[in-house]
């Protein structure tokens, strides 16, 4: 029945596509024009249908079910997590059953990563796109998980010195690198504004709209301009070392937007005190509520 429905449908699209060479003959002009219209909007709307239901067939990994045990551990080991709403806390182990499903996290060292681990890497993702009305991470389809820091060309030595890394391009585009130490110590202390796992995702998700650029993606035009001028007044403040945010804020654009992204997530409160205008910018994109005081 469904293949004789679109068979119906393509043979009156074909008559109307036909009909227009032959209303222009006839001098149909206006007519033809109608038509063609039609035809467009015909098109556009069965493209739309078409991706729709691939979509809608493409089976779906099932989510990760967490237990008790599991949100013991987050209990203890996630402040962000600890401090939700019950709510927000549904909310949260949901995003985390899904991110587990759809995202392979590889140790490079073991045969299957530590639940510890997974844990760690999916609260990084969900902290970082936490507020906002889209998170699925891209494309992105792995996150290789190092025993320890690793160089540039993601190779492992003693002197190693990046903790995480997002590709951009190339063999590695859907990857993303962190180093097991760094991550896990982003979570021991809550107070540093420091995460290189909300870093990273952050990283991420700049990179949504299609560049790492350090301007937050779907900011509207005049939030981008506001951003801008902000950015650059911080980052001067931080190279001259008159500023609370860590200074690897001050590199470049796009480490600033991970770095200001970590302060917001981990004190959001010392944030507000400390750089009012970056954080009302930062507080109106990720759609937060207001902090209560006390």
């Amino acid at each position: 029945m469904k293949n004789y429905s679109y068979l119906l449908w393509t043979l009156l699209f074909l008559v109307l596509l036909g009909s227009i060479p032959l209303l222009l003959y006839n001098r149909g002009v206006d007519v033809a024009r109608i038509v063609g219209f039609i035809v467009l909007i015909a098109i556009v709307v069965a493209l739309w249908y078409w991706r729709y239901a691939i979509r809608k067939k493409s089976p779906r990994n099932e989510r990760i079910k967490l237990d008790a045990n599991d949100l013991f551990w987050l209990e203890k080991n996630i402040s962000f997590y600890k401090k939700l709403s019950k709510n927000d806390r549904k909310i949260f182990l949901d995003r985390i059953g899904i991110f587990l499903a759809d995202i392979q996290i590889t140790e490079v060292d073991k045969e299957v990563a530590d639940k510890e681990t997974c844990f760690y890497v999916a609260s990084s993702a969900i902290i970082a796109y936490w507020g906002l009305p889209y998170w699925n991470y891209g494309e992105l389809q792995e996150v290789l998980v190092y025993p320890t820091n690793f160089n540039m060309d993601n190779t492992l030595n003693e002197l190693g010195r990046v903790g995480g890394k997002v590709h951009h391009g190339g063999l590695m585009d859907k990857t993303m690198i962190l180093s097991f130490p760094e991550l896990k110590k982003g979570f021991q202390i809550n107070n540093d504004k420091k995460n290189v796992g909300v870093h990273e995702f952050s990283h991420l998700l700049d990179k949504s709209d299609g560049s790492i650029d350090g301007i937050p993606p779907f900011m509207e035009k005049e939030d981008r301009k506001i951003w801008l001028n902000i950015m650059e007044r911080e980052m001067s403040k931080i190279n001259s070392d008159s500023s609370t945010i860590p200074d690897y804020g001050g590199v470049d654009k796009t480490e600033f937007f991970a770095v200001v992204s970590e302060y917001y997530k981990e004190c959001p409160k010392l944030l507000k005190i400390k750089h009012i205008e970056l954080y009302n910018v930062l507080h109106s994109y990720y759609n937060q509520p207001k902090i209560k005081k006390g």
